[in-house]
């Protein structure tokens, strides 16, 4: 009886820690709220890094407005839209 307890058990406990390894592995979730304050900014390189750091974004994606995009979604990415005017006019996580 002993045995088939083990049996069952080391891959009910083997699942187990690879989901909590998993989760520890997950990337940073990317905030788009504090990205809002930059909207209406000038596009460069220095605003950004800005934007990154203030979404906690691990990954960066620069859009022309009406560009083709992925839908892929990417929790630690930060999108930023910006019109021909090098304007800011969108910030979004995903």
């Amino acid at each position: 009886m002993m045995k088939k307890a083990a049996l069952f058990l080391s891959p009910v406990l083997a699942a187990m820690a690879c989901a909590s390894v998993n989760a520890q592995e997950a990337p940073p979730m990317c905030q788009a709220d504090p990205g809002q304050a930059f909207v209406g900014e000038t596009a460069t390189q220095e605003m950004g890094a800005k934007i990154m750091a203030a979404t906690g974004a691990q990954t960066f994606q620069w859009v022309l407005e009406g560009s083709p995009v992925t839908r892929d979604y990417r929790r630690e990415r930060v999108r930023v839209v910006y019109n021909r005017d090098m304007k800011i006019i969108a910030v979004s996580c995903g």
